[in-house]
């Protein structure tokens, strides 16, 4: 039960990327509007989801193995306890059949180690692709703020991209402002005015969406 209850583990760190990629191609989405720009991100993002369906479906299959060996070992510590009550001559039986379920824990053991071992392996893929499509990301930010900066004045607003990438997104209500926004989920005016490039900070109207950023 016990490692059955370590791929239930894996089954969810499966989830949490999902919500994790999810959560990068809102965030994303929010603040990068030229279609140029993300579409290389757009296909990886898809090819990500991909490669993490085909992972869960062999965590899946992994689980259910589990789950044949386990019965399996029931199965066969039920016809040990069986013979030790009847106490008949059979104890050459019992033993072997003790040893066979004393190698079925074993075979249990090394196979839910190596399965710990491809999530490990797993979450480490996860998280570099996860990373080198942030940094894609931010380059494709980057360049199209540059594009932006250049074809406007001199004078124009800039904004920074020096603020978290991780967040969520607050539908403003009445009466709030950036600074009410930024003070209630314990962020950052500048953070939120960049990320979102608010011109003229007094100017947010009710249900306008923003993208809130936190560490």
């Amino acid at each position: 039960m016990l490692w059955f209850n370590r791929f239930k583990v894996m089954n969810r760190l499966v989830s949490e990327v999902s919500g994790r990629v999810a959560l990068f191609a809102c965030c994303f989405g929010l603040c990068v509007s030229p279609s140029v720009a993300l579409g290389s991100v757009n296909l990886q993002l898809a090819n990500l989801k991909q490669d993490m369906e085909l992972v869960s479906r062999e965590l899946a299959g992994l689980r259910t193995e589990v789950e044949l060996l386990r019965r399996e070992n029931a199965q066969l510590r039920v016809s040990v306890e069986q013979l030790t009550r009847r106490q008949n001559s059979a104890s050459g039986t019992s033993q072997s059949l003790t040893q066979q379920v004393d190698a079925r824990l074993q075979a249990l053991e090394r196979r839910a180690s190596q399965g710990e071992k491809e999530q490990i392996a797993l979450r480490k893929n996860i998280d570099k692709q996860l990373k080198d499509l942030l940094a894609e990301t931010n380059k494709a930010i980057s360049q199209v703020s540059q594009s932006s900066s250049s074809a406007s004045s001199s004078s124009a607003k800039t904004f920074s991209s020096d603020y978290p990438q991780t967040g969520f997104v607050h539908k403003v209500e009445k009466g709030e402002t950036v600074s009410s926004v930024a003070l209630k989920y314990k962020s950052k005016i500048k953070w939120i005015i960049d990320a979102n490039q608010i011109g003229d900070p007094t100017k947010v109207f009710v249900g306008k969406e923003l993208f809130v950023p936190q560490q």
